[in-house]
């Protein structure tokens, strides 16, 4: 976080092989979500009537990747499709991000008002100087992980000694730092090699373990028949931590009601879709038509477990915060000690579960 391939199997594992380059880019066990029953848009907004509204405000969101059912996308999507932005006087232009931090430059200019990122691309922006804040936590750990084939004797990280191991961004990740660290093991006791995006290094036994997005790319592999073990280093007591809302910290200084109102209404449509799986999934394709329904239901139901805590979705804790940075730090991702307090802000997420504005 492994069978021979016989020829009939190729045929299928190629067309995996496409669709997992695509995959691989996405934008982040844990126990099923119990669904929560949320009030409708409309009895929510009647009982509301006695308060005016703010004024309109026209903003944009961005996901940081395509269309797609990652927990943060479906809340801005739902959020508009089932009235929750309305009931917010919002008037949210939802974009997707189409190269790579494209999001983040835009947010950084004020072009975009909200995006999506993970919980290390916040540390890092934080650490240079960036204003860049994540205001909602969803990814309670992180959607990096590891694969081998089922019959290669792989399964946790002392396994992992004399293999050859994958990596996809140019540089060794902190994760798989952590996760060797986590089994007594250093780089120097495996031989890494640098594998883009293209699962045919793993079809091909160019590695033996392969680096993937857990929400969707185990369950893409599998259903082409290869049966794999799967290794997260979160199981293993590395900290990580998954995707977020993100905002200029110039809009949360200037205009905190803003983001309150994106916040109550993505919240809301959290509460929403957990009880409302199937429903959303109809709500995601109408942004991603042709999207596999299937496959983005599993994507779905991955991100709601990992989002779920006791207190809340989308609150966090200075602990998880000062964990991930320390990783990061650990092994060079930080050049230097950030200030976590900088890279978050719980304060509006903290607000509406405190005042039962979401529950």
């Amino acid at each position: 976080m492994l069978r021979d391939l016989r020829s009939h199997a190729l045929a299928p594992l190629a067309v995996l092989a496409c669709a997992l380059a695509s995959l691989a880019l996405v934008a982040c066990g844990a126990d099923e979500v119990t669904p929560v029953p949320v009030a409708t848009s409309t009895a929510a907004a009647s009982a509301a009537s006695a308060t005016p509204k703010p004024a309109l405000a026209k903003v944009t969101f961005m996901a940081g990747f395509r269309p797609q059912a990652n927990l943060p996308f479906v809340a801005a999507y739902v959020a508009k499709e089932k009235g929750f932005f309305t009931d917010e006087n919002l008037e949210v232009d939802i974009r997707h991000a189409s190269g790579a931090d494209e999001h983040l430059k835009l947010l950084l200019e004020g072009s975009i008002q909200f995006t999506t990122g993970t919980a290390a691309q916040a540390l890092r922006r934080s650490s240079d100087g960036l204003p860049v804040v994540a205001v909602a936590l969803y990814g309670q750990r992180g959607d990096q992980g590891y694969v081998a084939r089922a019959d290669s004797g792989i399964k946790t990280p002392k396994d992992l000694k004399g293999r050859t191991i994958g990596f996809k961004s140019g540089v060794v990740p902190a994760e798989l730092d952590g996760l060797l660290a986590s089994g007594g093991l250093k780089r120097e006791d495996v031989k890494l090699i640098s594998v883009g995006f293209d699962v045919r290094a793993f079809i091909e036994k160019q590695v033996e373990v392969y680096p993937v997005f857990l929400s969707n790319e185990p369950y893409a592999i599998r259903k082409a028949g290869v049966e794999i073990n799967v290794i997260d280093p979160a199981d293993f007591a590395v900290p990580t931590l998954g995707l977020t809302t993100l905002v200029n910290s110039e809009l949360l200084t200037k205009d905190p009601a803003l983001v309150e109102r994106y916040l109550r209404a993505t919240l809301r449509a959290t509460l929403w879709i957990q009880s409302h799986q199937d429903e959303a999934v109809q709500v995601v394709l109408k942004y991603a038509p042709g999207a596999d329904a299937a496959q983005q239901r599993h994507l779905l139901d991955q991100d709601l477990a990992t989002a779920k805590r006791a207190d809340g979705i989308g609150r966090s804790s200075k602990e998880q915060w000062q964990g991930l940075a320390d990783t990061l730090l650990k092994y060079a991702v930080l050049t230097k000690a950030p200030d976590v307090s900088k890279a978050y802000d719980n304060r509006l997420v903290d607000g509406l579960y405190a005042r039962g504005e979401i529950k």
